[in-house]
């Protein structure tokens, strides 16, 4: 079936404009060393920064799951956009750490509106629901390696730093300002349905499939986290390398590497990707320990390489494999189940670590941090491998 040239063109914007968006999310990663030294931030408390703007993804989630299917796509988008205007103002006007902590809320909050909003529009605008999340999951890993290059770049070479990136991005939501002449594809004729909580009950005959592919993706987003929290000063105190580009740099490739973990499984079956994904996380952490051991910026990088394509195949199989297993009544819940443990990871191990980071050194954080993931690994591998033959992936991130 041929797309309407209009509905194309809908589909290249608000595939931009979501690129954009998922910039802000690694935008501040680079300048993090930066503020840490003009505000004296310690590393708990950038980490605390940081989950900030997942905890503003999760209350999304929880609120306001389905809030495009109420007010259409257009409107969410154009929400999403103003917030995520919002937040890129916060970030410039407001360098404080209450600025920090408003723009990353506002941030997350903007994410969490466009990429349901995205997901759905793109399967509405091409009538593939398959393509439409895969194209909408590789935008989210692609927007967030990108925005931590093109942060790390412009303030290496501004005279504000702290500055130039975020007024580049607000020249990059220009496009937005034409999201009134797209096209909506959600339209009542009678009563919109209400705008209800998102159910997060797990159905009792997958509960125990459902809490070992969730400790797996835990554990990728906590390396994802890991990286896009503290890369700065993993590399300025455990590698003596200094650099806001290479910063940004070694971000945009984790998350690269992440994305390209989800094209590589997409005719695999997701029991079996699991658990090599997830296994790639510990053999990851290993390299970046032995980096810290004997300070090479190789095995940094490997690491990095090695946890990234990890933790996309657990996001891309993971998600397949639950929502397989799932009542096709009940899958939209699992699947916000699902991404909760996600999001999940970006908080919890991460804000411990910036804890550990006060009191240890960086070598022996990493090497119990390690310890702890191989343990969780070990357990949800084993646990995914006893769960049967399964069939191969047939969806993409974000659900149908």
């Amino acid at each position: 079936m041929r797309v309407p040239t209009q509905f194309r063109r809908a589909a290249w914007l608000s595939t931009y404009l979501l690129l954009v968006v998922m910039m802000v999310g690694t935008l501040p990663t680079p300048l993090y060393p930066l503020y840490a030294t003009q505000l004296g931030l310690s590393p708990f408390v950038v980490t605390l920064v940081f989950a900030s703007y997942a905890l503003a993804i999760l209350f999304k989630l929880m609120v306001f799951g389905r809030l495009s299917d109420l007010l259409g796509r257009r409107a969410v988008l154009g929400l999403g956009l103003g917030l995520t205007f919002a937040s890129l103002l916060s970030f410039l006007l407001w360098p404080t750490l209450a600025g920090l902590f408003v723009g990353r809320i506002l941030s997350g909050m903007a994410v969490g509106l466009m990429v349901g909003a995205t997901t759905a529009y793109l399967s509405e605008l091409l009538s593939n629901r398959s393509l439409a999340a895969l194209i909408s999951s590789l935008s989210n890993m692609s927007g967030l390696g990108l925005g931590a290059l093109l942060s790390g770049w412009v303030a290496e070479s501004a005279a504000q730093p702290l500055h130039a990136s975020y007024i580049a991005l607000l020249f990059m939501l220009l496009p937005g300002l034409l999201l009134p002449w797209l096209p909506e594809t959600v339209i009542y004729g009678g009563t919109r349905p209400p705008l209800r909580l998102q159910r997060l009950r797990i159905p009792s005959e997958m509960r125990q499939a459902f809490m070992a592919v969730a400790m797996s993706v835990l554990c990728g987003f906590s390396f994802l986290g890991l990286f896009a929290a503290l890369a700065g000063r993993f590399l300025a105190i455990g590698l003596h390398h200094s650099g806001l580009l290479l910063s940004g740099g070694i971000v945009f490739l984790t998350f690269c590497s992440a994305a390209i973990g989800q094209l590589l499984v997409l005719r695999l079956s997701p029991r079996r990707v699991v658990p090599v994904g997830v296994w790639l996380l510990p053999l990851a952490l290993a390299c970046v320990w032995l980096a810290f051991h004997f300070a090479s910026l190789s095995l940094f990088l490997g690491g990095a390489v090695l946890g990234g394509m990890g933790a996309g195949m657990v996001l891309r199989a993971g998600l397949g494999l639950v929502t397989m297993l799932s009542p096709a009544d009940r899958i939209a819940e699992v699947s916000s189940g699902f991404f909760v443990a996600a999001y999940l990871g970006l908080i919890v191990p991460v804000v411990g670590v910036g804890l550990l980071l006060s009191v240890w050194d960086m070598s022996s954080t990493i090497g119990l941090f390690g310890a702890l993931v191989t343990i969780l690994v070990i357990f949800s591998s084993r646990a995914v491998l006893g769960l049967g033959p399964a069939p191969g992936l047939p969806i993409a991130v974000g659900g149908e």
